[in-house]
């Protein structure tokens, strides 16, 4: 077993930016503000937000406390938020107001949240195509709004679409991603196109729906026998292991939770690096399983 406290291991993007591999989903958390100042001071550098969260102002109160007190500078943290459906005809407007929000001058990444053409909240039709929406998020990067640009929830076919016509290639796709999901076709379809691929629900909270029966199956991967096991072996907490198995594939992790010391040891999941045996166990985890959005509150994990 290999470890490193000395830093967070990064992965560099393809706009040659640098990413750290482990961070903080900001969704339904209590307390962010001050969740995230503490988390600073233990480590923290990748943060996840979104339009559609409505927690940007507490992030960044909590990012511009630690700048404040100088225990973190802008340049060292990684900030990423995302577009939500219902703005993608004003990307530029919106991302100002996020900014405004976040009380930050620019972000290091932001995302469209979904490749949808549909408006839930009325049904209808999205009139904004995407190679429109894209050379608007491209302008983003030309305005120094943002440093790069990248999706989230896009399968092989909408990146394909993508890549047709963009000018500026989207540098990551966040998508559910853990043992139980491993994402094979898009994570290699990501990795031949250099595209950095980021996992939610890392931890695999949630409810697995029966398609057949609409029946909801509980499972719980920090209770797999295989996890359990690998945690004694390395010391470590079963989180930690369910989290480096990603972080073995070059995935970055951005696991929510409402507890410092927590984040600290998600964090902590970068520091060191499973056997290729070990990896292979947690590989034999996956059942093709797409989960529901977590119902356990990012406050109690």
């Amino acid at each position: 077993m290999e470890e490193n406290k000395n830093h967070l291991n990064y992965t560099t993007l393809n706009n040659g930016v640098k990413m750290p591999l482990a961070g903080l989903g900001t969704y339904n958390i209590q307390n962010l503000a001050d969740n995230i100042y503490e988390s600073i001071k233990n480590g923290l550098r990748l943060i996840d937000t979104a339009q559609f969260y409505k927690n940007e102002k507490e992030v960044g109160e909590g990012i511009n406390k630690a700048i404040k007190e100088n225990i973190v500078e802008r340049k060292d943290l990684f900030v990423l938020t995302k577009l939500w459906n219902t703005s993608k005809h004003i990307p530029e407007e919106t991302l100002i107001n996020q900014l405004k929000d976040l009380n930050l001058d620019y972000v290091d990444l932001y995302l469209d949240h979904w490749p949808t053409q549909i408006n839930e909240v009325d049904g209808k039709i999205i009139k904004t195509p995407m190679h429109i929406l894209w050379k608007n998020m491209e302008n983003l990067v030309k305005k120094g709004l943002t440093k790069s640009i990248g999706v989230s929830n896009y399968n092989i076919q909408s990146l394909m679409n993508l890549l047709s016509f963009c000018e500026i290639k989207p540098v990551l796709n966040e998508v559910e991603f853990h043992p139980y999901f491993h994402q094979k076709e898009l994570l290699n379809f990501c990795k031949n196109n250099d595209i950095q691929l980021l996992a939610y629900n890392s931890l695999c909270r949630g409810v697995y729906t029966k398609r057949a029966h609409n029946k909801e199956v509980n499972y719980n991967l920090l209770e797999e026998n295989v996890i359990v096991e690998l945690a004694k072996k390395y010391n470590k907490t079963p989180g930690q292991i369910a989290l480096n198995w990603a972080i073995y594939k070059n995935v970055a992790v951005i696991p929510a939770s409402g507890k410092p010391y927590r984040v600290k040891e998600n964090i902590e999941s970068a520091y060191f690096r499973l056997s290729k045996e070990d990896y292979e166990k947690v590989c034999g985890l996956n059942i093709g399983y797409r989960f529901l959005p977590s119902r356990i509150a990012p406050n109690q994990v």
